[in-house]
């Protein structure tokens, strides 16, 4: 059923296959200043101010890519936004003043913010209301896969942050060429059909995807600081343990986040997106709080990153899923809407929580409640959800439109 060739011109299960390969691609993006960061801050003077530029990076890519791929089809954009994330981590590799590295690290955010949205709405147009939820959480399978290996060879070799750079380039340079080839669906909308980037805004008329970008906003924090901030909250509270084993956390948040979109995809089959949805969410305010409890225990740091992992990556297959509902004919907009929300709230949170870790933060010890921060995330969510289910719920079945 799901491998399935489309009557559409299109090969679905190779379209999916790509669709999963981008989203491991963006893995790296939202994984790689958490894995970079501490060993690059050694060696490069001012690179801690670097995030809040892969942010707006993404940003960038999310804002422009809804409504040129409603009109314009998926191909162009997933193969150059994964060289442009290729390209900037070619730029890490081969400059080292700081402004080539802030053009780097805009590439590799425009590149992977293209990747989120695009991927998202892919699946979302190939796969109907029966096995949309359950794809998007399998789509989820795959952002965990590039997570880990991402982490994986930064922790193997964190004394030279250049190898996994080269590595992650040269895969995704090859597969982004490999996409060339690949039939994709075309283009909903046609020439005749006047609908831009600033017409795509008129969709916050909706109550659905208003309330849903509010949700996004404080999910887009929470992602944000857990998976950027966490290694250096560990290293600089007191008595805070290894670098190396700092590190090792963000292996473990990507095996919870792996083991939950697991779980997901069973709750989404037998369509409990609601218990999910509080029940993971709860599971991710356990981990933050373990986290502010045991600051400097190694089974605290891999406990408390695993939980997080496992709560955190609930909310963009439920969520999606319910747009999906409703957006039809403007999939690609409504989705690059609520991910650019979201994006502005991770670039709110690493702009405000990368100066928790500043020097002078650090010796006041503001580090120390840098999991509360997580805490107040995690239960601002769960209080906005109910509103977007009831409006999901009340307009079930439509295909809503400009």
């Amino acid at each position: 059923m799901i491998m399935e060739k489309t009557e559409k011109g299109y090969p679905r299960a190779l379209v999916a296959a790509a669709a999963f390969l981008g989203c491991a691609f963006f893995g790296v993006t939202m994984f790689f200043w958490g894995a970079m960061l501490p060993s690059l801050a050694n060696t490069i003077e001012g690179v801690q101010n670097l995030p809040w530029i892969l942010t707006l990076g993404i940003i960038a890519g999310t804002m422009i890519c809804g409504a040129v791929m409603d009109r314009y089809g998926y191909k162009l954009l997933l193969v150059c936004s994964s060289f442009a994330l290729a390209l900037g981590l070619c730029g890490f590799i081969f400059c080292s003043q700081l402004w080539q590295l802030v053009i780097s690290a805009f590439l590799i955010g425009a590149g992977g913010g293209v990747l989120n949205s695009e991927t998202i709405a892919i699946i979302s147009d190939i796969y109907g209301d029966d096995l949309r939820g359950t794809m998007l959480s399998i789509l989820g399978f795959s952002y965990c896969v590039g997570s880990l290996l991402w982490t994986l060879i930064c922790t193997v070799w964190s004394y030279d942050p250049m190898i996994p750079m080269q590595w992650s380039a040269a895969v995704i340079a090859f597969l982004s060429f490999a996409f060339i080839f690949i039939p994709f669906p075309k283009a909903k909308l046609t020439k005749d059909d006047k609908f831009s980037l600033v017409d795509s805004v008129k969709l916050f008329k909706y109550h659905i995807l208003a309330i849903a970008g509010l949700l996004f906003f404080f999910q887009g924090v929470l992602e944000a600081i857990s998976a950027n901030y966490s290694t250096s909250y560990f290293i600089n509270v007191e008595n805070g343990i290894d670098l190396r084993v700092a590190l090792k956390s963000l292996i473990y948040m990507t095996l919870g986040m792996t083991a939950g979109r697991f779980v997901l995809t069973i709750c989404l089959l037998f369509r409990l997106r609601k218990v999910a949805m509080f029940l993971f969410m709860s599971i991710a305010f356990a981990g933050a709080l373990l986290q502010f409890v045991m600051p400097s225990s190694q089974i605290g740091a891999f406990v408390s990153m695993t939980l997080l992992g496992f709560g955190i990556g609930v909310t963009a297959p439920v969520i999606f899923d319910y747009l999906g509902q409703v957006f039809k004919r403007h999939s690609g907009a409504a989705v690059s809407l609520s991910v650019v929300v979201a994006q502005v709230g991770m670039l709110i949170g690493n702009f405000l929580v990368g100066k928790m870790f500043l020097p002078a933060s650090v010796e006041a010890g503001l580090p120390r409640f840098f999991p509360l921060v997580m805490c107040v995330m995690v239960v601002a969510v769960c209080i906005i959800f109910p509103f977007v289910a009831r409006s999901s719920d009340s307009a079930k079945n439509k295909d809503l439109n400009l």
